[in-house]
């Protein structure tokens, strides 16, 4: 994918993993006939391309990097606050209506395991079972893969003692794989990210030894190699 491809697919995967972050500490403002009262009386001419832009603003204020498309699509020379930047080509508003109906007419994921399906299922990626194998306290991995990743976060998610922003680095480039990385930091709630890089990114980040690599089969080909080159393979 290049430049904004698939905004569709980024945009209903952040309104699901919304979806999820809701159910588990219900606010009331993100969806829901008293958010949709509040907006009807403060849209003016917004549309609901608006709206759902103003929604993932708050929720990568309150998730650092989980939600905005600066992560996502890996922009650069943007402010880390800044989710979107002023290249953003958000998608039209007909398509924004049809995403917010699509995503309000299902219950939202209500577990880990769920909201990651969703999200994939955003971008037509399909999901393997993967397991990460045991996963400790002083463990460092560099985690390629979609299933990988997945898999990963659900161990987190399920661990005891774990941190993973201090014990996890991701490599990821196709943009599905890096915003199913970017949703970590809501999905364990926790407000610093996991390391995520790309082999276009420059200069490259050295790992302190003892990393695993944790990768699985749909890992990008360019990713899983770099990965490898990383840990002096």
């Amino acid at each position: 994918m290049s430049g904004f491809d698939g905004q569709a697919g980024y945009v209903e995967g952040a309104l699901r993993l919304l979806q999820f972050v809701e159910a588990r500490r219900p606010t009331g403002r993100r969806f829901g006939a008293d958010a949709d009262a509040r907006w009807s009386l403060l849209r003016g001419d917004l549309d609901t391309v608006d709206r759902i832009e103003l929604l993932l603003r708050d929720a990568d204020a309150e998730w650092p990097g989980a939600f905005g498309a600066r992560t996502v699509y890996g922009l650069e020379a943007i402010a880390e606050d800044e989710p979107f930047g002023a290249e953003w080509q958000a998608p039209g508003p007909v398509e924004g209506e049809e995403i917010w109906r699509r995503v309000k007419a299902t219950s939202g994921p209500t577990s880990t395991d769920a909201a990651l399906q969703a999200l994939a299922a955003a971008w037509k990626l399909t999901l393997s079972s993967f397991d990460p194998g045991p996963i400790g306290p002083t463990d460092h991995l560099l985690v390629v893969g979609p299933s990988a990743i997945a898999g990963t976060i659900e161990a987190f998610a399920t661990g005891t003692a774990l941190a993973w922003a201090d014990q996890v680095t991701v490599i990821a480039t196709p943009v599905p794989h890096r915003q199913l990385a970017a949703a970590a930091g809501a999905l364990l709630n926790t407000t610093r990210p996991a390391a995520l890089w790309r082999p276009t990114d420059q200069p490259a980040p050295k790992l302190s030894p003892g990393h695993r690599l944790v990768a699985s089969g749909d890992a990008d080909p360019a990713d899983r190699a770099w990965a490898a080159t990383l840990l002096g393979g």
